[in-house]
């Protein structure tokens, strides 16, 4: 280790221009970005510039206040149409649903020969152009940062005529499609599948106003709450039916310009300014007269708030919310993949996983790798007779004609310094589940290590390579046999698919730079974040409030995958790095629901089942508290001998309350929040600590015996499994560091007593090497985590700067299952180990893999969730942060895991109320700023060789 010098350089100057052009023209442009400029200044070269109208859902922008979202599009005859969401908009099935859809239209219609859309991440707003000079039309689009309203402003040169449009699909009582694995309704025990029918109820269209539109969605019924608390014995905890008579809607104004057309269409007066106002509400419990006059003294209010000084205001808000934190990168190289794969025993499997899983259903007939990039006609051609061996065909690395699934091509096992590979095969599949089968797989699962050649989601078809992934949705037909084939070319950067001899999807190579890919990722995913995360309700880590009706979705805008449930585990991730990035006030949804009614629902229920003090909770739970039906199973409570939930899966995995009070310390830390710490950190730490000293029994050596009890959702049978027993001590040791008169003299008792219980962290052996393990015992391999990893993240007992980094390191390199997408944490471990270069390659492949069908570059997914997946975002918004700034107690480490070739300009946000800001030149730390200034001598300078 070697501590660098601070260097201040006055009236430093350097300049780089960096051009950015993703996926063929209207994709995606950034402006010349000049380093030197003040940060806000900066922004705009990030913000997202479409120069071309949309083809439909897909090409949205995300926008919101922190509790209304909206998508945006336009569409080739110049409407501008809108999804509306909100954070609180739960329907009676438990289900987070939008509140609708609104088109506006203009006629005359806008000239199209010239266009433009902008994500205007300064102000918070969507701007089109359309057409230019005299013919010159401008929409812009935005939502309130301070009430309850979406803004449509309309600017031409000539008199326009603008017409809103209700677009509902909620217009009658519908069967839903598609049970996810978090419905209230889902029953596996059953044929069906579903314990009864899920109705999806409609929306209602208010009728006879005067100048305005408006309509609501009313929870006349309630599924969900009674029966899941019913059945799970917490029946005898008293609370409000969170579903019933909720309502949710928004009414369409524009002053007194607007004229009603009918129930669903308003019509404003051609002028050359034009202004739509939607005022969007959830009240419960109410009924609709309560609801609409609630709604009509919120649109009284704000309209006696001056047009201007409100836009003032939202631009005032977005200004200071960008500058209390940044990150901007910039590198000079560009990343396309080393080789087709990194190197990894897996031989070429066909029809199973490397762990025996996703098997293909159907049959598999011919299977052919090459070695080197087959033309689109050569591919053609193969797809012309599937009886024709091609073992003698130059550049056949095999060729399989019989297959029989699980088989191993052994001679294949070392294939991953390839230029050049294709493959292709034959498949006939039958109609498979959502999980889809493996055709040909040399990946580690859930990874990219490799190649992967599978029919997720269902029967669709997707392909998986260290340089992306391609996928299309429902393509191929049960029953029929189909050929199938793949390219991967490194020496082009370019990846492509076939189905029928027919290109699919094509990908060619990014050449942007490293730092841009980054620098965008980070601040798109904060944008996309403080558009809502000021809401009712925590973050929905599988869509957000974003979600849209996407190609082989079995659903509407409503759907998501995995359904309307919280799994802590998912949750946590977009909330990590809003800390360091100052974002406190979006941390409190998080906090108000799981330290608020679900605390009280926890403690209730460990009573309930256990007859002792202390609460735990639940992996899985809706917002209510209850657990996934599915989860804990359809067999009521009074007829139980174990009262816990059936499903394996989570059963035993408790480290989700240790987290929450970890995160909370840590809120403590930043805010220095007394009040905070005395009514929601401590009483949830002293609970959730003493739950495990109440449960597990003491073994003769003074130390807790935890079992049975499981590591996550990977290892189900385990004792002392890390997450729980690196939880336990992290959070006990950091309440017994609170400065004195924080706590009660008989809790610091409490807590060291317990301290001195919680067994040692648990380490194994292999290849002479000693480790972190996933638990002192374990067994029952069943997921892809590693929670030997989280004594690193998120607990931090071992890090880059303490004795027993190696352990870490070691459990890393040893690790069972490797992945750097979706909810994966592997950059972060990475980080926090000092590994500067191993967590910034798989840092940039995080930032460039955004959902293909998407347009808008920061909608991630579905990985293993949904689109936006927010998991994927939050975890790289951390990954960066780590990487520049990490703290131990009062010691503040800036450069911890920095590459040596990045520059970068910060403002990051440090326990004790600090901000840290800076510039890193050529690998020096330049103009440092620390605020408290007697903080700057905990400031350290890190560098690990």
């Amino acid at each position: 280790m070697q501590l660098m010098k601070i260097k201040s350089v006055w009236g430093w100057f350097w300049a780089g221009v960096v051009l950015l052009a993703i996926g063929g023209p209207g994709r995606l442009l950034l402006e010349t970005d000049v380093w030197g400029a003040g940060a806000f200044n900066r922004l705009s070269s990030y913000d997202v510039v479409w120069d071309s109208p949309g083809e439909g859902v897909d090409d949205s922008m995300p926008l919101g206040n922190g509790d209304i979202g909206l998508n945006v599009w336009t569409e080739p005859n110049g409407d501008l149409l809108f999804y509306i969401s909100k954070t609180d908009s739960w329907g009676d099935n438990g289900r987070l649903l939008k509140v609708g859809r609104l088109r506006v239209s203009l006629s005359p219609a806008p000239p199209m020969t010239a266009f433009q859309q902008r994500l205007n991440l300064k102000t918070g707003a969507v701007e089109v152009d359309y057409g230019s000079g005299e013919s010159r039309v401008k929409l812009m689009v935005w939502v309130d940062a301070n009430h309850p309203v979406v803004c449509v402003d309309c600017e031409s040169n000539e008199p326009l005529e603008v017409t809103a449009r209700i677009e509902l699909w909620r217009n009658e009582p519908m069967l839903l499609p598609s049970v996810e694995v978090s419905d209230v309704m889902l029953d596996r025990s059953r044929p069906e599948g579903v314990h009864g029918p899920t109705v999806v109820e409609p929306d209602r269209v208010m009728s006879g106003q005067k100048g305005r539109i408006g309509w609501y969605h009313h929870n006349t019924k309630s599924v969900g709450p009674e029966l899941t608390m019913g059945i799970q014995g917490l029946a005898g905890y008293q609370m409000t039916d969170p579903l019933l008579d909720r309502i949710f809607g928004a009414m369409v104004t524009s002053g007194n310009a607007g004229e009603r057309v009918d129930d669903r269409t308003l019509r404003v007066e051609p002028a050359r300014r034009q202004q739509l106002s939607v005022y969007v509400l959830t009240s419960h419990p109410s009924k609709p007269e309560g609801w609409q006059k609630e709604l009509e003294a919120i649109i009284a209010e704000v309209e006696a708030i001056p047009y201007e000084g409100r836009w003032r205001r939202h631009r005032q808000w977005w200004s200071d919310f960008w500058d209390r934190s940044w990150i901007y990168v910039e590198s000079g190289g560009t990343s396309l993949p080393p080789a087709l794969m990194r190197p990894s025993e897996h031989a070429v499997r066909i029809g199973l996983s490397q762990h025996g899983g996703e098997r293909f259903a159907g049959q598999i007939g011919r299977v052919t790798l090459f070695k080197g990039a087959l033309t689109d006609e050569e591919i053609k051609a193969l797809a012309g007779d599937r009886r024709q061996n091609l073992t003698s065909k130059k550049g056949v690395l095999d060729c399989q004609t019989a297959v029989a699934i699980g088989l191993e091509l052994e001679a294949l096992r070392e294939v991953d310094e390839l230029e050049q590979l294709s493959l292709e095969a034959w498949v006939r599949p039958e109609k498979m589940g959502r999980g889809g089968g493996r055709i040909v797989d040399k990946t580690t699962p859930g990874g990219d290590d490799g190649f992967l050649l599978d029919t997720y989601p269902g029967n669709s078809l997707r392909l998986i390579t260290q340089a992306g992934t391609l996928s299309r949705a429902d393509l191929l037909e049960a029953g029929q046999w189909h050929h199938v084939a793949a390219v991967i070319d490194r020496q082009s950067g370019r990846i492509a698919m076939f189905h029928n001899g027919q290109k699919v999807a094509e990908e060619i190579g990014s050449v942007e730079r490293d730092g841009v890919a980054v620098t965008r990722g980070y601040i798109l995913q904060r944008f996309v974040t403080a558009c809502a995360g000021r809401g009712r309700y925590p973050i929905k880590f599988n869509g957000s409030i974003f979600t849209v009706s996407h190609a082989g979705a079995p659903g509407d805008a409503d759907y998501r995958r995995w359904g309307p449930g919280y799994w802590w585990q998912n949750t946590r991730l977009p909330y990590l790095s809003m800390c360091a990035s100052g974002d406190f006030e979006m941390m409190k949804p998080l906090f108000d629901m799981y330290a608020g009614d679900v605390f009280e629902v926890c403690r209730y229920r460990t009573r309930r089942y256990f007859r002792h003090g202390g609460a735990y909770y639940p992996e899985c739970i809706y917002f209510w508290g209850a657990v996934f039906s599915e989860s804990y199973g359809w067999t009521p409570f009074d007829e139980r001998d174990d009262k816990l939930q059936e499903s394996g899966w989570h059963k035993w995995e408790w480290v989700g309350g240790l987290e929450l009070a970890w995160m909370m310390l840590d809120y403590f830390e930043h805010t220095r929040d007394v009040a905070f710490l005395k009514d929601k950190v401590i009483p949830v730490a002293d609970e959730v600590t003493q739950f495990f000293n109440h449960f597990y029994p003491t073994g003769p050596e003074g130390k807790l015996v935890m079992s049975p009890s499981q590591a996550l959702e990977t290892w189900w049978r385990c004792t002392n499994p890390m997450p729980e027993v690196a939880g336990l001590r992290a959070v006990l040791e950091s309440l017994l560091r609170l400065p004195e008169g924080l706590a009660k003299p008989e809790q610091r008792q409490r807590w060291q007593t317990l301290l001195a219980k919680i067994p040692d962290l648990p380490l194994r052996s292999q290849d002479g090497k000693t480790m972190l393990a996933p638990a002192e015992l374990f067994d029952m391999k069943r997921n892809i985590e590693n929670p030997e990893l989280y004594a690193v993240f998120p607990f931090k007992l071992v890090s880059f700067a303490k004795p027993t980094v190696q352990l870490g390191i070691e459990a890393l390199q040893h690790r069972w299952d490797r992945g750097n997408q979706g909810w994966r944490q592997d950059e972060l471990f990475m980080a926090s180990l000092g590994l500067a270069d191993e967590a910034r390659e798989l840092l940039v492949k995080r930032a460039k893999n955004w959902h293909k069908e998407s347009r808008f570059p920061a909608f991630w997914g579905p990985n293993y969730d949904w689109v936006p997946d927010q998991d994927h975002g939050g975890v790289l918004m951390r990954i960066l942060q780590v990487m520049l700034m990490q703290t131990e107690g009062d010691t503040i480490y800036l450069m911890p895991a920095w590459p040596g070739e990045w520059n970068a300009d910060f403002k990051l946000h440090a326990p004790r109320k600090t901000t840290v800001s800076g510039q890193i030149r050529n690998g020096e730390l330049v103009d440092l700023e620390v605020v408290p200034a007697s903080r700057r001598g905990d400031v350290v300078l890190w560098q690990i060789h």
